[in-house]
């Protein structure tokens, strides 16, 4: 299957390299500073001890390369530049138009001191998910792989008989059994959840509540909250 990333950070590359595994197609972009992507790439591969064989079958592009090279397209950008990315995919002449899109973001913004927090009036309006729709009509849109930190996308992190699910929300039924493929190809357990975008906004409400409860019950730690293996995480 041919996969493109548009904008792989923590979470594009944690799934990209899970699907480069396992025979997919991938092309990983970078909105700003795509020239430091691929020494990135090979960072996270050292620190994974992941070989250069994995490594040289990815292809690289611009953030619109990869929107027309997917059949699948995973939308994972930085929250404060996603209106950006989507105006400029729309720009390029990109309508993503009978495409699989998987958007694994959630709406965390960014204050003056750079800090970051869960922006709750946007998700008072409405969710990522639902904007990318509109932004793209015709676009079969998903939500995914938001539920939990990039850093635990990685099923060997997880205890046997502990790996989680994925839930995932959208499309229609021509495309539930391809998403449920790429999620289980990951590692994890697919778990629909509907194809009404407009719940799409529960999943991103969830990433606030589980933010809660790390940091009230476990002093932040999510490991804990998600039960990874110990000396794993």
């Amino acid at each position: 299957m041919k996969v493109g990333i548009v904008n792989a950070g923590n979470i594009g590359l944690r799934l990209g390299f899970a699907w480069i595994r396992l025979g997919h197609d991938v092309m990983l972009s970078k909105d700003t500073h795509p020239e430091r992507l691929q020494k990135r790439v090979r960072q996270f591969a050292m620190e994974k001890g992941i070989g250069e064989d994995e490594i040289a079958r990815f292809q690289y592009g611009s953030i619109t390369d990869a929107a027309k090279f997917g059949d699948v397209v995973i939308l994972s950008a930085y929250f404060p530049r996603l209106a950006h990315i989507l105006k400029e995919l729309q720009n390029d002449g990109i309508t993503l138009s009978g495409k699989l899109v998987i958007d694994t973001m959630n709406p965390l913004n960014v204050d003056a001191n750079f800090n970051h927090y869960h922006d709750l009036k946007y998700m008072e309006r409405t969710s990522v998910t639902q904007d990318v729709q509109r932004a793209f009509p015709e676009a079969i849109v998903f939500k995914a792989f938001n539920s939990m930190p990039a850093t635990l996308l990685e099923v060997q992190k997880w205890a046997p008989r502990r790996v989680p699910p994925i839930i995932f929300i959208g499309g229609n039924p021509s495309s539930i059994d391809t998403v449920r493929k790429l999620i289980k190809d990951t590692g994890f357990k697919p778990q629909f959840a509907g194809y009404d975008l407009n719940h799409s906004g529960l999943l991103e409400r969830l990433g606030v509540l589980l933010h809660l409860v790390a940091e009230n019950e476990y002093e932040g730690n999510f490991d804990v909250v998600f039960d990874v293996m110990e000396g794993k995480a």
